[in-house]
C-alpha cells in the first residue's frame, strides 16, 4: 500500500506502523538504504552502550526517512526541512509512527545555529546546495557535541566526469576554499521554488568544495578525527571504478570530536607560506683562496707584459739592447 497523492513522496520509502510504505516503487524501505545502514554502524561504534539520551539532527531532512530510522534506534531525532511540500511529508510520517522521540522543524539550514545543541549532526544531500559551506560547517561545529556525518558531492582540482554532468564552473575560490560553482535555478516564483524538492532554497548557485579543502576544514573547526566511510557503498569495487562514486564524486565523510587533547592546528591551506627554495651551498674557503692567488698572478703577468711591450717600443739603446739579449736567452 502507498500513501495518498496529497502526500506524494519522491525519495524516502518509510515503513509506517500500519505496514504501508510511503514510496514503495523504489524497491526497498529506508532501513535497507545503504546510507542508513552505514550511518547506523558509525552511531553504534560511537555509542556502544546504546542510543538512549543521545540526540541527532538531520539537516535538510527531505521527507524524514533518515530521522525516522535514527529515532527507531532510540535517539532523540530532529529533522529540519525548509520546503513546505517536503515538510508536510515529514509530518505525515510523524503522524503514522509511534515515536515520541521524533520531531520535525520547518526551517532553513543556514539558520542551523538557532536550532540548538545536538550530539550528532547528519547532513545528507545538503552541503552541495549551499553557497556558504564554510559558514554553515562552522555553525555546526559550535553546536555539535560528538560527530558530524556528511553524505555529499565534492569536487577535485582536475576535471572529472561530474564537472560535465553537473555543468560545474572552472576551479574557483569561495570563503577561502577551493571548489567549483554549481548552477541551481534562476529567479522563479515561490510556489515553483517549493516544488523543486532537490534544489537550493535562496541561493541561485551552490559551491562544491574541493575534497582536500573540505577535509582540512573539518579538522580546523574542531573535529580531530576525520575519515571517509566506504561501507555505505553496496559494491565498493564497482561503485568506485565504474559506478556513481567514480562518476558523480559523491562521498561519505565522518568527523568526530574524540575528546583527546587537541594538537596545535596548522595554518589553513590558503594561508600557508610558499615553500622556500633550497639555499645554494656555501663556497669552500680553500677554493676561494686559490682562486684569489691565480687572479693575482694573472694580473702581475699582464702588468709585466705591458712593461716589456713598452720597453721594446723604446728607441733608447740602453733599454733595448739588454731586453733583446734577455729575449734571446728566454728563447733558448
Amino acid at each position: 500500500m502507498s500513501v495518498t497523492t496529497e502526500t506524494k513522496f519522491t525519495a524516502h520509502n518509510v515503513r509506517l506502523d500500519d505496514g504501508t510504505e510511503t514510496f514503495p516503487s523504489i524497491g526497498y524501505t529506508m532501513d535497507k538504504n545503504p546510507v542508513t545502514r552505514g550511518v547506523k554502524r558509525v552511531l553504534t561504534a560511537l555509542y556502544p552502550d546504546g542510543m538512549a539520551g543521545k540526540s541527532i539532527i538531520d539537516v535538510g531532512c527531505l521527507e524524514g526517512g533518515f530521522a525516522t530510522e535514527f529515532a527507531r534506534m532510540g535517539m532523540t531525532a530532529t529533522g529540519v526541512e525548509v520546503r513546505e511540500s517536503n515538510y508536510k511529508n515529514c509530518l505525515y510520517v510523524k503522524n503514522h509512527v509511534n515515536l515520541p522521540n521524533l520531531n520535525f522543524i520547518q526551517g532553513d539550514a543556514v539558520d542551523i545555529a538557532k536550532f540548538g545543541y545536538f550530539d550528532v549532526f547528519f547532513v545528507s544531500g545538503l552541503l552541495y546546495h549551499l553557497d556558504r559551506p564554510r559558514q554553515f560547517l562552522e555553525d555546526v561545529a559550535r553546536n555539535c557535541g560528538k560527530a558530524l556525518i556528511i553524505w555529499t558531492h565534492v569536487t577535485h582540482a582536475d576535471e572529472t566526469p561530474a564537472c560535465k554532468t553537473y555543468s560545474l564552473s572552472d576551479l574557483a575560490q569561495n570563503e577561502g576554499l577551493n571548489g567549483r560553482w554549481y548552477p541551481e535555478h534562476g529567479d522563479i516564483p515561490a510556489d515553483e521554488l517549493n516544488q523543486l524538492k532537490w534544489a537550493s532554497w535562496d541561493n541561485k548557485a551552490s559551491f562544491w568544495v574541493q575534497k582536500e579543502y573540505l577535509l582540512q576544514l573539518l579538522k580546523e573547526i574542531g573535529f580531530d578525527l576525520v575519515f571517509e566511510q566506504f561501507d555505505c557503498l553496496d559494491d565498493i569495487i564497482g561503485d568506485m571504478t565504474e559506478g556513481f562514486y567514480n562518476k558523480i564524486d559523491r562521498v561519505m565523510l565522518v568527523a568526530v570530536k574524540t575528546g583527546l587533547p587537541l594538537e596545535p592546528t596548522a595554518l589553513p591551506i590558503d594561508a600557508r607560506p610558499p615553500v622556500a627554495a633550497k639555499a645554494p651551498p656555501l663556497p669552500d674557503p680553500r677554493l676561494a683562496t686559490l682562486e684569489a692567488r691565480v687572479l693575482t698572478a694573472e694580473q702581475e703577468l699582464a702588468r709585466t707584459k705591458q712593461m716589456l711591450d713598452a720597453a721594446h717600443a723604446s728607441t733608447s739603446w740602453k733599454l733595448t739592447a739588454p731586453l733583446r739579449q734577455l729575449g734571446q736567452m728566454m728563447k733558448k
